[in-house]
């Protein structure tokens, strides 16, 4: 770490608080994105390490090859679920990928996706026109692939594959990347092109698969069903509502007030009823009845791609812009009332978590710790990372997780910023400091001899081989599953294993 700054004073730490959600789930699980509550917690969690053994965390498994990125497979998030009904299923794990498969010749490419210096005297108008152009020319290419989308699921003890349910798709500018959601022995995902799919989630036989009546072109959504009230709750370019048992359409959000890509929505459940809040597009944030999708409120709230967090009554937004900045509402039936702004930091699309009476939040190769009854920061510190976004952070055991080039845990507390290990990932899996896995590969030995050398052994030995940019790991029963760039690992997190 590079830096560390003390900003206010300390308050007293608390538990973190659940939700209550309508699907029966096993507290110890992480059956959707973001978690059972989606708020990035785990709602139970025994005592997890506060070091790395000396000679690091070994891997409990890797998975066979799983592909990710933009070409192989996306960058979905794995979940976790138990099925206590069923004495022979174990715990299992699933993960989404979209890839694509070459099947002819490629045409070379003459209209690059350009990077804004590259946009540099170009004007609106013809920038438009060349992305026209750019994605016309995608749509060409893609002739000579076929698309695949693959549901995993694997044992949650072994990481052995159980079933793989593989289906034909279609092309979109980036993979779908969304999270299953698994309810009451199901599984559901928003796939390609607007196709919502059901499937057994302990046998991998597909139950029903619905074509959503939207225009499409080359889009992805990359949003995470909600499950409540017998529905499943999504955005598709707007906010949509199916049914459980065949997925038929039960209601829509207005286009206009619920339009939406990559955020998923978030239940809140007040006076005994479930309510549905999301972040639309145009830096609104949006309340609709679970039930019938009538709007209750909206509230400009400036957030971005990012997924909100409700804290019991209160709801937390996250912008692209620190000038937005992270934002607190104190919602009610009549609305939602800002109580303060946070401006430390920004993130295209990580989501926050809340901790007890803290807000521990990441972004710009910041982390801080913010107030959440008055918004003001407690700590804040600078990572040393590469290009930290999207990644969300998680929380259990009093610990909060961040898995981006190596996996960081920091105790959840005001006091002080407090790391309680910085590990980076090697080609077996082991988890350990830099340094370590730098001297057990033999780089900085070669490094005496040769820097060039010793950058290409770093590389393929520890450099490439880290947690998937993008997709944020799931914890359940103290065990932690990351989605590295090729493959899924598990490590067993639990302080008295």
């Amino acid at each position: 770490m590079k830096s560390f700054q003390r900003t206010s004073g300390c308050f007293a730490f608390l538990i973190a608080v659940t939700f209550a959600v309508s699907p029966s789930v096993n507290a110890g699980d992480w059956t959707q994105w973001r978690g059972n509550d989606r708020n990035g917690v785990a709602s139970e969690s025994p005592a997890l390490l506060t070091s790395l053994p000396d000679n690091g965390l070994k891997a409990a498994w890797v998975s066979e090859p799983i592909g990710s990125g933009k070409n192989e497979g996306g960058w979905g998030s794995p979940v976790v679920a138990n099925f206590p009904g069923d004495e022979t299923a174990e715990q299992r794990v699933y993960l989404f990928t979209h890839k694509r498969v070459k099947i002819g010749d490629v045409p070379k490419k003459k209209f690059p996706w350009l990077a804004p210096p590259k946009r540099v005297g170009m004007s609106d108008t013809e920038y438009a026109e060349y992305e026209v152009k750019r994605r016309d020319e995608d749509e060409a290419i893609a002739k000579a692939y076929v698309f695949r989308e693959t549901i995993y699921c694997l044992n949650a003890t072994d990481g052995k594959e159980i079933w793989k349910n593989e289906t034909d798709s279609v092309y979109t500018r980036f993979p779908q990347s969304g999270s299953p959601t698994v309810a009451d022995g199901r599984l559901y995902i928003l796939g390609a092109g607007g196709h919502v799919r059901s499937v057994d989630a302990l046998t991998g036989k597909s139950i029903w698969k619905v074509r959503l009546p939207v225009s499409f072109r080359d889009e992805f959504w990359q949003s995470s069903f909600l499950i409540t009230d017998d529905l499943a709750i999504f955005l598709a370019g707007h906010l949509y509502a199916v049914s459980l048992e065949d997925g038929s359409i039960a209601w829509e959000g207005d286009p206009k007030k619920t339009s939406g890509t990559h955020t998923s929505p978030v239940l809140w459940h007040h006076a005994g009823n479930n309510f549905v809040v999301l972040n639309a597009g145009g830096g609104t944030s949006v309340c609709v009845e679970a039930a019938t999708g009538k709007e209750v409120w909206s509230v400009k709230s400036e957030a971005g791609l990012s997924t909100p967090v409700v804290a019991g009554d209160r709801l937390i937004t996250y912008s692209n812009s620190r000038k937005k900045g992270m934002r607190c509402f104190k919602m009610s039936t009549d609305g939602a009332e800002e109580q303060w702004v946070f401006n430390g930091c920004q993130d295209k699309g990580s989501s926050p978590v809340v901790v007890g009476d803290f807000v521990y939040v990441q972004g710009e190769k910041r982390l801080a710790c913010v107030n959440l009854e008055t918004g003001d920061s407690e700590w804040m510190t600078t990572l040393d990372v590469g290009q930290p976004q999207y990644t969300s952070l998680i929380a259990a055991d009093s610990k909060v997780y961040y898995a981006l080039e190596g996996v960081l845990c920091v105790e959840a507390t005001p006091e002080e910023f407090t790391p309680l290990f910085n590990a980076k990932v090697d080609n077996t899996g082991l988890l350990n400091t830099e340094d370590a896995l730098r001297e057990l590969h033999g780089v900085n030995a070669l490094a005496k001899e040769s820097q060039g050398k010793a950058e290409k052994l770093y590389q393929s030995k520890i450099g490439k081989q880290g947690p998937l940019t993008c997709a944020t790991p799931a914890i359940a029963d103290g065990k932690m599953y990351v989605r590295l760039k090729n493959a899924l690992a598990c490590y067993d997190l639990r302080a008295n294993n």
